[in-house]
């Protein structure tokens, strides 16, 4: 009887050890900032998944916001469908689309846009654009970010590039 216990507890165990989980192909330290506490500004609340490889946004004083530099820098082997996903995966509010790559410009589009042309606020928009911005433009061969999104009371449309968030730095 003691054998057949022992022998269950191994298998037990065994099947246990062998259960891997699914591996990710970037491996970063995942954190959790919600702007969205009481007595911050809503406009520019939105919550943040990962900080570690992204521009950011400081706004802890609204005089003063800044562009934060990220934690760890984009791996080379990085393309621009890659930044997209991690834009993504920490703006999920916001989905973001790669339309192409054509010289030093990346066009993308941004198809459900309500979120970030009419219910962040004029700052929660200016802060994502500009994150996005400078994330995309890590990449070497990107100068340039053109958004494709409807106009909105909050956020345009056009061709950005780092010069257009001077007020951030």
């Amino acid at each position: 009887m003691k054998i057949k216990l022992i022998i269950m507890a191994f298998i037990c165990f065994l099947a246990w050890s062998c259960h891997s989980k699914e591996n990710k192909d970037v491996s970063y330290e995942e954190t959790t900032d919600s702007a969205a506490s009481p007595g911050m500004r809503t406009d520019s609340s939105m919550t943040v998944i990962n900080r570690n490889m992204i521009w950011t946004v400081d706004d802890e004083n609204a005089e003063k916001e800044k562009l934060k530099a990220p934690k760890n820098a984009i791996p080379d082997s990085f393309s621009v469908a890659h930044v997209i996903q991690l834009l993504n995966e920490n703006f999920p509010g916001i989905r973001m689309e790669l339309v192409k790559v054509s010289n030093d410009t990346a066009y993308v589009k941004i198809p459900d846009d309500e979120r970030l042309t009419q219910e962040i606020g004029n700052t929660g928009a200016e802060n994502y654009l500009a994150s996005a911005t400078f994330t995309l433009t890590e990449i070497k061969s990107i100068k340039f970010v053109n958004f494709a999104l409807e106009p909105g009371d909050h956020a345009e449309p056009g061709v950005y590039s780092r010069n257009d968030f001077k007020r951030l730095r």
